[in-house]
């Protein structure tokens, strides 16, 4: 076990949209700052030493689950580390035996197993769900934009159990997620560990992550900002080489923002050397002057992720 968290597991989980990816980076980065090795599994990395597809039954797919879950302690056990896992035990795992319609009664069970296994890391859970959760959907998708809102109704109309309940469209989208959430929140009440849960529905994130910060016992430490001067060097729009995406960066609230993924405004961190890392995502992002014709140019390195490839571009500024 490690000074301050007393965990070799934190898990976040919530409600899709709810900024699992931000807060599970924080944490990380947080154990790194205050010297524990720590690491952060992104719900969508590549391979995925958890996750996995349901290929034949359910009931292989969740002895499968069982099984990868158990080689994955073995492995933190051994790795000396704090891992930080996001959406891979209410998400991506009981949501989708939800969504297969399992009765709540073979769930609940499930996830008391999975909690028993997991229980030699003194694992830590922190938990992202608002009071009102059509809101809370609707403040994603002005976030995120139309297309992420048609991708989320597609998905959960097209379960199993929306088709026997009879949920379509929007409505049905709701009605789905809000079931997931009473069934979540009842996995959290049956939770015996740390745990925290929080209710984000105010958006205020400096706050949310001090609660995260004493539930775990890590200190705060303050990230550096971005000087004006430097901001002035580095806002703009940036165009991909190899294609026609365009990457505006921006200086807001002391903090540069990059648009990587549809209409969401990622916050570049300061990374150990000169460049960045982006908040909630494993791409790290380096400028330089292209001594050629004295231009800025944007290139972005790290790790990719099943749906967002982004590793190797080089983008040149066209414009202020």
């Amino acid at each position: 076990m490690h000074r301050y968290v007393g965990s070799n597991l934190i898990i976040v989980e919530g409600l899709t949209g709810s900024g699992k990816s931000i807060m599970a980076h924080f944490i990380a980065r947080q154990l790194q700052y205050n010297g524990i090795p720590a690491a952060w599994l992104h719900e969508a990395e590549e391979p995925h030493p958890i996750l996995i597809d349901v290929e034949s039954s359910i009931k292989a797919y969740m002895a499968a689950m069982r099984g990868r879950w158990a080689t994955y302690v073995d492995r933190v056990r051994l790795s000396g580390q704090v891992m930080v896992v996001e959406a891979c035990f209410f998400n991506n795992l009981i949501e989708l035996l939800l969504a297969q319609n399992l009765d709540w009664p073979t769930i609940l069970d499930y996830g008391d197993q999975l909690q028993a296994l997991i229980e030699p890391l003194s694992p830590a859970l922190i938990y992202l769900v608002p009071q009102d959760v059509e809101k809370a959907l609707q403040r994603s998708f002005q976030d995120r934009g139309q297309e992420f809102m048609d991708y989320v109704i597609r998905y959960a109309t097209d379960t199993p159990l929306a088709r026997r309940r009879g949920w379509q469209g929007y409505l049905g989208m709701v009605r789905f997620w809000q079931e997931f959430v009473a069934l979540t929140d009842e996995l959290f009440q049956r939770y015996p560990l740390r745990k925290l849960r929080i209710d984000n529905s105010a958006g205020k994130w400096s706050d949310y992550n001090r609660q995260v910060l004493d539930c775990l016992s890590i200190p705060f430490i303050p990230e550096q900002g971005v000087s004006p001067g430097e901001a002035a060097e580095l806002v703009g729009v940036y165009k991909d080489r190899q294609g026609d995406k365009r990457f505006t960066v921006r200086h807001e609230h002391g903090q540069l923002t990059v648009n990587l993924f549809l209409d969401v405004r990622t916050r570049l961190v300061r990374g150990i050397d000169k460049g960045f890392i982006t908040e909630g995502w494993h791409f790290e992002v380096g400028f330089e002057s292209d001594g050629l014709n004295g231009t800025t140019v944007m290139r972005i390195g790290g790790r990719d992720v099943d749906y967002l490839r982004l590793v190797g571009t080089v983008a040149d500024k066209v414009s202020a």
